[in-house]
Formats: C-alpha cells, sequence, structure tokens
C-alpha cells in the first residue's frame, strides 16, 4: 500500500501542477487577447508593454531623447513596430502624435539596432492609423528636434494655442509667462 502511495502521490501532484500551468497560461492569453482588443494593438509578438506596467526607457545618446511607446510589435516578417494609444478620437492623426511616434521608430532603431520601417498610431475608435517611417519623416522629426532645442535654450517656448487644457497639462506650466489660467 506504502508503495502504491509513493508512486501514485507524485503522479497526483505533476497532475495538479501540469492542469495548475495549462489554467494559468489560458489565463494569460486571455488577457493579451483582452489588452489587444481593448487599445487595438495590430497582430505579432508584443515585445514590450508600458501600459500594462512599467517598462524601461528608450534612449539615444546621439539625440539625447528618451521615451516609452506603448508597444513594441514584432510583426510577422520579425520587424520591430511601435504602438502609440490614444485616447482621443481623430480622423487624421495629428501632427505632434506624428512626430511622437517618429521619435519612437528612431529610439527603436537605435536600441534594438533593426530599421523600423513604419509605426502604429491607435486612436480610442480602434482604427489603426500606419505611419511610413521614411527619410522624409526622420528628416521632419530632426529638424522639429532641433527647433525644439533651439526653443527651450532661449527660454520659455512661446504659447501655440488658446486651450486652458492644454496648459494646465504642460510641462512648462508653472514657469510659462503666457499661460492661461
Amino acid at each position: 500500500m506504502d508503495q502504491l502511495i509513493n508512486v501514485i502521490l507524485p503522479v497526483l501532484l505533476l497532475l495538479a501542477l501540469a492542469l495548475t500551468s495549462f489554467y494559468l497560461s489560458r489565463m494569460a492569453s486571455s488577457r493579451v487577447r483582452s489588452l489587444r482588443q481593448k487599445n487595438g494593438i495590430p497582430r505579432g509578438e508584443v515585445i514590450y508593454s508600458d501600459l500594462d506596467h512599467p517598462a524601461h526607457v528608450l534612449y539615444s545618446r546621439s539625440l539625447a531623447l528618451s521615451g516609452k511607446p506603448d508597444y513594441i510589435v514584432r510583426d510577422r516578417e520579425g520587424r520591430l513596430i511601435p504602438v502609440e494609444i490614444k485616447s482621443g478620437r481623430a480622423i487624421q492623426p495629428h501632427r505632434g502624435h506624428i512626430m511622437q511616434l517618429a521619435a519612437y521608430c528612431l529610439l527603436v532603431e537605435e536600441n534594438y539596432n533593426v530599421a523600423v520601417p513604419y509605426g502604429i498610431l491607435v486612436y480610442a475608435d480602434k482604427v489603426q492609423h500606419k505611419i511610413k517611417f521614411d527619410p522624409h519623416l526622420r528628416s521632419d522629426l530632426l529638424s522639429t528636434l532641433e527647433e525644439m532645442r533651439y526653443a527651450l535654450e532661449s527660454g520659455s517656448p512661446e504659447r501655440g494655442h488658446s486651450q486652458r487644457r492644454i496648459c494646465r497639462s504642460c510641462s512648462f506650466y508653472r514657469s510659462c509667462s503666457s499661460r492661461l489660467d
């Protein structure tokens, strides 16, 4: 009888462990599918995520630029694609959002040592906007970064809007002489 228990008990423990592992795996898969649907993440392997848990900062020493895309997805061709989720709605992507995504494309290239062909912006309506990261967008980004550095070095940047909500969320709000109170 003791020999039977010595044989059956480990088998039952292994079976329980296998079932628990299977259950947890199914739950994780379900969670990933739910996140994909909720955030409109494209197909592919999510290799980086800053939305469901804090991720490491991507940094470019040459440009003194850092950032954290919402996701980086490895597509079917093995390419790394930054994905940025926006809570608002837009028929066409906003220029600032395109520049932010372009910065993430550049950061992914530098941090992962790969070429990034495009990035994806996803707005609240789950519509995905594929933004090609071509030489023109790269050049536009680098010019924009240069303009931003110049504005920062020459003092507080000028306000380019008339909306209090935007002012309050600006990183220069406390020090801006033209802020909207």
